[in-house]
């Protein structure tokens, strides 16, 4: 009886004691929430920062690169003894797509697999064949013996893996995985820690197709990814190969989206809004993430494989892109996307992207909510929704009052790999839309915050000339910098992984819900960003300070050149953005609409017509239009693309 009493009373304890720690652990989550200072309090950062002196040697060496010859900071801290040299200068990588099946001499249309034709060592432009594997190699030695000493973190943003476009050499899910595992450790094995990589929508099987983690492809990547991916970040990770990377500690971090949870192509994706579904899951993260980063006083950089665009984003996902942005412009200093193949740069209008997202949800929120912008009278009725038809792209039941119905992708699977066709038309479209209807200074703030501005590199794979790009960022002020110590992230990732799984209440396309159900849920929703607190200053997207970015240098590959032996391979300066063609002072928001506006004006002229004050005389009209033909030589990566015919539909 005695040793009965004694078991119970121990079975009550354990039950009590396991009750504590569930209760402490809530709590914690909440007050991470709530009150993150109160649990991760900052101190004086023991890190030290040293101006050092370029010699003449890496001077005329960074000249020769078209670079900017920056005196670098090393970084120290005193307790661990580690060293790191910041450079200023960052390298955007994407679209490799190796092909391992590629034989030189073999015929185009037997997608350079087979036959005999005139495919080349290192492959030709605009034909449709996937990189040669000399090609890939070649380029990131090229990379290691002239940028690596240069450059402070490469980002990666994706496609690994050849194109699944021949029946005779079917892809399966292992060679993809073998292809990422195989260039993953190349990378490593160059440039260490640097590459900051993120999931491309051929680096899944079947192609475009990802599901919420845990899956055996998340798991995979985490293996394939080891050496990138901070290890207090794995459960997370699991859940969808996200992570950020903080690549000066304390000050800038790159964030890794995976952008599969917000592309239309993926038919595993339904809705942003949906609380269930991954791309909402994915801004409850990046919410939570960028809170902290404000907290440390830090900045980030946004990157990921598909660009957000309404071509490629659900709507849903992309006006949440869009207010993010916004909301974070404090911390947010820009997008890096790859996918497109096409260099070009995406403005993204805030008040284009609140307005659809009021008219989705006016009947459960608060008239007075999202009131961010003045009435205007200037073009406003150009809208998200309207975007969208000029991209002949689809909106899918895209209202809290519609259940889910049958999705038709026909709009949104495209045809990869292959002669690249109607990408003309396609930035013919974009000048017309995305660049004329760019807003006039006034309207735009004073720092035009109203934008945030995305940007797509060209890919290494030939889809046109091979092209990579260099990022020069101020770290002017970087070795005066009095940074506190905010301690590790544990705690933080402890709490996340939490606070993902916790319930938002109701759906919104819950036919169960009722109305209040609905606008408790509005309340709870934390992938809606609040508002920026309005004595934060604007971050280095917007006014020049400490990690704005000042310029970049465009390399492209000339192939026929080198393929035909009269040049060594060697990555050419194409442009820069301070060339005569574009004459940037720099690369804030600002600078971005500018030349936006002077690539869209022809276009505003024949709107309105000879009254438009940008283009009031046939001299300003001609450098226009001689603007536009030297952007689009540079879209398409001085392959001659735009006049060979191939890019109208």
């Amino acid at each position: 009886m005695v040793l009965a009493q004694e078991k119970t009373k121990r079975s009550v304890w354990s039950l009590v004691s396991l009750l504590f720690l569930v209760t402490v652990f809530v709590s914690f989550a909440v007050l991470s929430e709530r009150f993150p200072t109160l649990l991760s309090s900052s101190r004086v950062s023991p890190v030290e920062y040293t101006q050092l002196k370029l010699s003449a040697e890496e001077k005329d060496d960074l000249k020769r690169l078209g670079l900017t010859p920056k005196n670098p900071v090393e970084v120290k801290n005193p307790l661990t003894g580690e060293k790191r040299t910041i450079h200023g200068r960052f390298l955007h990588l994407t679209d490799f797509h190796p092909d391992p099946y590629y034989k030189p001499g073999s015929s185009i249309e037997d997608k350079c697999h087979g036959g005999k034709g005139e495919a080349s060592k290192y492959g030709d432009a605009i034909l449709g064949c996937d990189a040669p594997l000399d090609l890939v190699f070649d380029t990131i030695d090229w990379v290691e013996s002239n940028l690596k000493d240069k450059i402070d973190f490469i980002v990666w943003t994706g496609d690994n893996v050849r194109h699944d476009n021949d029946r005779e050499y079917p892809r399966f899910e292992t060679d993809i995985f073998e292809s990422n595992e195989k260039i993953s450790r190349i990378m490593y094995e160059k440039f260490d820690i640097l590459p900051i990589p993120s999931l491309g929508n051929n680096d899944v099987y079947p192609h475009n197709l990802f599901a919420e983690g845990p899956t055996l492809q998340t798991r995979e990547f985490y293996k394939i990814w080891r050496p990138y991916v901070p290890q207090p970040q794995l459960h997370l990770f699991n859940k969808g190969a996200y992570f950020f990377q903080e690549v000066i500690p304390g000050q800038l971090a790159v964030l890794s989206i995976n952008t599969l949870y917000l592309y239309k192509s993926n038919p595993l994706v339904d809705s942003c809004d949906k609380k269930k579904d991954p791309g909402y899951k994915i801004f409850k993260w990046l919410g939570y993430v960028l809170k902290e980063m404000r907290r440390r006083n830090m900045k980030v950089w946004l990157t990921g494989h598909v660009p957000p665009t309404p071509k490629n984003y659900d709507i849903s996902c992309l006006r949440k892109y869009i207010m993010w942005a916004h909301e974070y412009r404090d911390v947010i200093i820009g997008g890096l996307y790859g996918h497109m193949n096409i260099d070009h740069f995406v403005p993204l209008d805030s008040k284009m992207a609140y307005e659809s997202f009021e008219s989705k949800f006016k009947e459960i929120m608060r008239q007075d909510d999202f009131k961010t912008f003045e009435e205007d009278d200037e073009g406003e009725d150009v809208t998200l929704e309207k975007l969208y038809e000029a991209f002949n792209s689809s909106i899918q039941h895209d209202s809290i009052k519609e259940a889910p119905g049958v999705f038709d992708f026909s709009k949104d699977i495209h045809v990869e790999a292959g002669v690249p066709k109607g990408k003309v038309d396609y930035m013919n479209t974009f000048r017309e839309t995305m660049y004329a209807d760019i807003k006039r200074s006034k309207k735009c703030g004073k720092l035009s915050e109203r934008y945030s501005v995305a940007h797509v590199s060209a890919s290494v794979v030939p889809t046109f000339n091979p092209g990579l790009r260099v990022w020069e960022y101020n770290i002017t002020d970087l070795h005066n910098i009095k940074m506190n110590d905010f301690g590790t992230w544990d705690s933080f990732f402890s709490s996340v992984d939490y606070l993902l799984e916790k319930d938002d209440g109701a759906d919104y396309h819950d036919s169960f819900a009722t109305f209040n159900d609905k606008v408790d849920a509005f309340k709870k929703d934390k992938t809606i960003p609040p508002k920026m607190p309005k004595d934060l200053p604007l971050g280095p997207a917007y006014d020049k300070q400490l990690f704005t970015p000042e310029r970049y240098v465009q390399y492209f590959l000339d192939l026929e050149g080198i393929n035909e032996g009269k040049k060594k391979f060697e990555y050419e300066l194409e442009y820069s953005t301070d060339n005569d063609a574009y004459n940037m002072k720099d690369l804030t928001v600002n600078e971005w609409l500018h030349l936006g506006r002077r690539l869209g004006a022809p276009v505003r002229q024949k709107r309105k017509g000879a009254d438009e004050k940008e283009v009031n005389s046939p001299k300003s009209g001609k450098k226009l239009d001689a603007l536009w033909k030297q952007f689009l030589k540079h879209t398409f990566i001085d392959s001659n693309y735009e006049n060979l015919g191939y890019g109208f539909e």
